[in-house]
């Protein structure tokens, strides 16, 4: 019988999957084959370049780990200072409130001040129209007073003094 393509071709990739793996050439910097078959140790031969990329991956790790301590450090901070700014932001506005309410208060101090000093002229204009008043009605009480003692001086001739 024979062969059907269908078989042909599962055969082929049969043949294809199962295939034999040739031996790969070395690359410089790989180890001796006698020591990656009979070494024991966990520990791989990178070579001298490998070896310097590798120090030089380990060293950018913990630089990589101490930025990202330092970022934190440096957020943590961030916030705090965001805080305490907040912080200082509603004390000023309290601040300014109060100082606010106090300069109103002092305004209007000043002004019940201005409107008791205005009240006090008022009051002492008014105590000098009466003073003036009765001061007046004294001269004209004297002026009556003296229009009637000289008639009266005419009549009684003046007695001197006996000392």
């Amino acid at each position: 019988m024979s062969p059907t393509p269908s078989r042909w071709l599962a055969t082929l990739a049969l043949l294809l999957l199962c295939g034999c793996h040739a031996a790969e050439p070395r690359k410089p910097g790989d180890p001796p084959d006698h020591l990656a078959r009979t070494s024991t140790d966990t520990e791989i031969y990178w070579g001298p370049k490998q070896n310097l990329l590798f120090t030089e991956y380990k060293t950018l790790q913990d630089i990589h780990v101490q930025v990202g301590k330092r970022a934190d450090q440096l957020a943590a901070e961030n916030q705090n200072l965001k805080a305490q700014l907040d912080r200082d932001g509603s004390n000023l506005q309290k601040e300014r409130s109060l100082r606010t309410q106090a300069e109103a208060e002092t305004e209007s101090q000043r002004q019940r001040c201005r409107e008791l000093e205005a009240r006090i002229v008022e009051l002492s204009i008014e105590k000098a129209k009466l003073e003036q008043q009765i001061l007046l009605a004294k001269i004209e009480a004297l002026r009556q007073l003296l229009d009637e003692q000289p008639a009266a001086a005419h009549a009684a001739p003046a007695q001197p003094n006996g000392r």
